[in-house]
This record gives C-alpha cells, sequence and structure tokens, in this order.
C-alpha cells in the first residue's frame, strides 16, 4: 500500500469531567521524529501520548498538540503553591524598590507567574485523563492515516505512469540492442580505416567485434532493471510499508541505467539510458514521501 507521509488531523473527546483535543501534523523524513505538546504541564499525560504514538506511527516528522479541559464537576483541582508565589512577590518587589516602581504586584501579575498555581490530579483523576485523551488520540491517528492514504493514492497515479514509461525504454532497449554486432563491426571498420588508411584484416576485426560486444553487452543490465520494476509494482500492490524499500529500488534502476550508458557506443542507447535516470529520480522524489 502506498501511504504518504504528509497528513493533517483534529479530533475530541469528552468523558465525566474531561475533554481533549487532538491535532496531528505529519510531513515527509527516514525515520519517526516525534514532537508532543500537551498544554497545562501534564508531564505524565505527555510521556504516555508520546510512547502511545510511537506505537502508532512508523515513519514522518509528527508534531501534536494536546489540551485538555475540565469541567466544573471535577471540584478544586487547582492549588497555589505559597512557596513559589512568595519567593516571586518578594523578588518583583524588590525589583519595585530598587527602580522605584510605585507599582505594587497584583494578584492578576502573580497567579500568571510559572508554577504559582498547579494542579493537584488525584492518580484516579490522572488515569481518567488519559482514558479520554487515548479516545481523542485514537480518532486522530484514524483520520490522519485515511489522509495520508489518500494522499498517497495520488502518489500511486504518477508512480504507475512513470513505471510505464520506464517499460517502454526497457522494451525500446531490447529493440536497440539487436544488430549490435553488424553495428560494432561497422564501428571498428570506420575507425581503424580512418585512422590507419589501411585494409581491415576480417579476423583480427572479428576478434575485436567480440571483445568490444562483451564489453558493451547490456542484456544482464536490461534484465535486471525489468526485475526492478517488476518488485516495485509488487510492494505497491502489498500492505506492508514500502517507502524505504522503494526508495532502494530507485537507487538500484538508476544505477543500471547509469552502468547502461557507460558501456553503450551507440548513440542511441545512451540517449534512452539518460532519458530513463531523469525518470527515476522524478520516482525517487515522489519516493521520499511514502511511509
Amino acid at each position: 500500500m502506498v501511504r504518504s507521509m504528509t497528513g493533517f488531523a483534529r479530533s475530541e473527546a469528552e468523558c465525566e469531567f474531561v475533554a481533549c483535543s487532538v491535532e496531528l501534523k505529519s510531513v515527509n523524513a527516514k525515520h519517526l521524529n516525534l514532537e508532543v505538546n500537551v498544554t497545562g504541564g501534564f508531564t505524565e499525560i505527555e510521556v504516555k501520548a508520546s510512547r502511545y504514538l510511537r506505537e502508532k506511527l512508523r515513519r514522518g516528522t509528527i508534531r501534536a498538540y494536546v489540551e485538555i479541559y475540565f469541567n466544573e464537576s471535577i471540584g478544586n483541582i487547582i492549588r497555589p503553591d505559597l512557596g513559589v508565589a512568595s519567593a516571586y512577590y518578594n523578588a518583583l518587589n524588590e525589583l519595585a524598590d530598587k527602580f522605584r516602581i510605585p507599582d505594587r504586584i497584583s494578584l492578576d501579575t502573580l497567579s500568571k507567574m510559572k508554577d504559582v498555581l498547579k494542579y493537584r490530579l488525584t492518580p484516579s483523576v490522572n488515569e481518567k485523563i488519559w482514558e479520554c485523551l487515548k479516545i481523542a488520540l485514537d480518532k486522530a491517528i484514524a483520520i490522519l492515516n485515511e489522509d495520508r492514504e489518500r494522499e498517497g493514492k495520488n502518489l500511486e497515479k504518477a508512480l504507475v505512469s512513470y513505471l510505464q514509461r520506464l517499460e517502454n525504454i526497457a522494451k525500446e532497449l531490447h529493440k536497440r540492442t539487436e544488430g549490435l554486432l553488424e553495428y560494432y563491426r561497422e564501428f571498428l571498420k570506420k575507425r581503424i580505416s580512418d585512422v590507419l588508411e589501411i585494409e581491415v584484416d576480417k579476423s583480427r576485426l572479428e576478434q575485436e567485434v567480440a571483445i568490444l560486444a562483451e564489453r558493451a553487452d547490456i542484456s544482464e543490465e536490461i534484465v535486471r532493471l525489468e526485475s526492478h520494476i517488476t518488485s516495485f509494482k509488487r510492494l505497491m500492490e502489498s500492505e506492508k510499508e514500502c517507502g524505504v524499500q522503494l526508495d532502494f529500488l530507485c537507487q538500484e534502476m538508476h544505477r543500471e541505467f547509469s552502468t547502461i550508458a557507460a558501456k553503450s557506443k551507440k548513440a542511441e542507447i545512451t540517449s534512452l539510458s539518460i532519458e530513463g535516470r531523469t525518470l527515476v529520480n522524478k520516482i525517487r522524489e515522489q519516493v521520499q514521501n511514502i511511509e
């Protein structure tokens, strides 16, 4: 299955006294790069969410934004940290005295300082929050996967078109290899005549033709190229994640075309191999975004 690494999802869940919203954004990457941000300082919940997402997702740079809300039925779960508040209060008053600032510290200012107000949650409340968040995460993951699969179908259409052109090039290469012996014979005969201006010894010419034909034989490269194309198609049709393997096949196909271009003495074959490499580069650009 071709699944893109680019996608977006947003979901919500509400359970008893808590509600959770989740937003997932994904772009392509070689490995899984996960960043989870849970607002409100729920460190334990953030660690659980990160671990859970790592179990469900495989590749891509994925950013998760989580917000947690409580309704009035939760009761009084926010408590002031008087030690932290006193430290802020004294420090700010010291600054005011030092720089002769007439304003004194208001409750509004003090309450906004970091760690002055904290959640005081029991283990059972934490568990309820996690249960609710997990529902929201599952919804978001499902939506994200649907979005990535939809984008993957568009990628697959482009790849199928490119592969068809590669198959046509491979067939054309087969045709161009027909009559190569005669081509090399005339090629060598002309080169010798142009340089030495002497009659060509037929026996020696045939020996040189055989040597050149062996060195320039591209039949194995064409067979391997066709095999790579078949493997590429098979991987796209499988249910497994295939991005890494498809990228490897692109490298192999590029190598075959490069070898063909290096071996060939015939302009038409060189031109076809260059066209093939250009197509493989386009395919690889698309493959970089496949999971």
